[in-house]
């Protein structure tokens, strides 16, 4: 019994897989293609994360840097204020310099002042109310502040001799005289009151000049002649200076850095409008601005950042660095915050990511087009070389193998791929070389099946002639013939 469909079922099977498989050139090219876009992604990631990684050793490098340089000058703006009180006050207590002496007390002061830069007073408060001091202007003038108190008015008397300074001789060039409103009294003075509570040691006060309305920083200590209090010595430093340096610091670096104290009051920033202090409600004096109400944004940025990671300036002792995320953009900032070592306060920087990796961003696009346009065109050379060197003469000799299937092979369509030295040509040959002995078995097949042919067609004739001849028609007919024969050998012997 014969079932004759099911012969092309497995040949239609075969034909629906192939069908749904890729071609082998297409195989082949992605192959390729993907390893290529492997090699440029193994190129590009680990430079990406390397670069972010840099970026952030950067940035905190920086931040390291800007603390430090900070720490120093602070330092530096400390010890020069209590070398220069300690050194006024051993020159009262020595009698280097006469107390009932007001030239040569003016004379120590400017020469003292114009001798040291940084400083913007030295000063000395009676016990009794009077003041004198020398003091630097913004505009490099050195003045002279006589002040004295009148307890029975209870007014001041104000005296100030201004002076220019012309190498290292000062030339007075203006003395004014008149009544301050409101009167100066020394002793109610902050930076008078916390050295007179300080013992005997230095006393650092941070406070709001009311000479020129801008933060500045004392440093006094008692000055006494045996039981006796004469008064206090102090040196003061206007605390823009701080900030000034902080900008120079900075430089064309983009970010904020600034210097707040455990109260979380702003000492100095890189944005000095800041700093400035402001007027309290129902107060007469200037206070140091609060860092929570500055203007700045990466300021707010930092000022966000301790209110909500809940940081205690007051307790910080060790450099801290962290994250902060605008909420509005997404832009990354690295803020820092570190003791300086001096009253408490604390040096911050804020660096926004982006500026460290404008030029990162713009060298990771040059190395993405340049990975494109290699990937682009080794893929192209790929595909051309793939097609040359391995498709076309695998597909030739596939090609080859239908046509034995399909009778229709010629030896000569395998010349150009056997012609090659490679594997290909190997297989070639060895196709060749198989097509050949295919062939020959054919041949031989098929003159065997015309001989069987034959051979079975004669001995159907055979065979049909030996079942004609056992037949009762044929016998009959055989005797009736031998019959006739006899007939017609009698007669013709007749």
């Amino acid at each position: 019994m014969k079932f004759p469909l099911m012969k092309p079922v497995p040949r239609l099977i075969t034909s629906l897989r192939r069908s749904t498989q890729p071609s082998l050139k297409l195989s082949l090219v992605g192959a390729m293609i993907a390893a290529i876009g492997s090699t440029a992604a193994i190129v590009y990631i680990p430079w990406a994360l390397a670069s972010k990684r840099n970026v952030n050793a950067l940035m905190t490098q920086v931040n390291q840097e800007i603390v430090g340089a900070t720490r120093q000058e602070v330092e530096r703006l400390f010890l020069s204020a209590q070398s220069a009180q300690r050194l006024t006050q051993s020159s009262f207590t020595q009698q280097i310099i006469d107390l009932e002496d007001l030239r040569q007390q003016e004379a120590f002061f400017l020469s003292t002042l114009a001798a040291n830069p940084d400083f913007t007073w030295i000063q000395l408060g009676y016990a009794n109310g009077d003041f004198i001091g020398a003091q630097r202007t913004t505009e490099g003038m050195l003045r002279f502040h006589i002040r004295d108190w009148d307890p029975k008015t209870r007014q001041t008397q104000s005296q100030i001799h201004t002076y220019q300074v012309k190498g290292s001789d000062l030339k007075r060039i203006e003395q004014e005289t008149s009544l301050m409103s409101p009167p100066f009294y020394a002793p109610q003075r902050p930076w008078y009151q916390n050295a007179m509570s300080s013992l005997g040691e230095t006393a650092w006060t941070v406070y709001v000049y009311r000479s020129t309305n801008a933060p500045g920083m004392d440093a006094t200590i008692q000055l006494r002649q045996g039981q006796q209090t004469i008064g206090v010595i102090g040196v003061g430093i206007e605390l823009t200076q701080l900030s000034s340096y902080l900008q120079r610091l900075k430089g064309d670096r983009a970010g904020e850095a600034f210097i707040i104290n455990p109260q979380n009051e702003l000492i100095a920033s890189t944005d000095p409008k800041e700093v400035m202090p402001a007027q309290m409600p129902q107060s007469t004096q200037l206070q140091l601005r609060r860092f929570d109400q500055a203007q700045n944004a990466l300021l707010q940025f930092a000022s966000r950042m301790i209110q909500n990671e809940q940081i205690a300036v007051d307790r910080l002792n060790t450099r801290q660095q962290y994250h902060y995320t605008d909420p509005e953009t997404g832009e990354q900032y690295l803020i820092s915050l570190a003791p300086v070592g001096y009253l408490g306060w604390i040096v911050g920087t804020v660096i926004p990511e982006s500026s460290y990796l404008t030029e990162i961003n713009r060298n990771k696009q040059i190395l993405l087009v340049v990975i494109t346009l290699f990937v682009v065109t080794t893929a192209g050379l790929a595909v051309l070389s793939v097609d040359r060197m391995i498709a076309r003469p695998i597909l030739r000799v596939a090609h080859a193998a239908a046509d034995i299937e399909a009778d229709q092979f010629t030896l000569d369509s395998l010349l150009p791929v056997a012609e090659r030295t490679d594997e290909l040509g190997q297989l070639a040959r060895v196709f060749q070389k198989m097509a050949k002995q295919i062939y020959v078995r054919e041949q031989q097949l098929k003159k065997q099946v015309q001989e069987l042919k034959i051979e079975i067609d004669e001995t159907k004739r055979q065979k049909q002639v030996n079942e004609i001849v056992e037949t009762d028609f044929f016998q009959d007919l055989m005797g009736k013939a031998q019959t006739l024969r006899k007939r017609n050998q009698a007669r013709s012997i007749d």
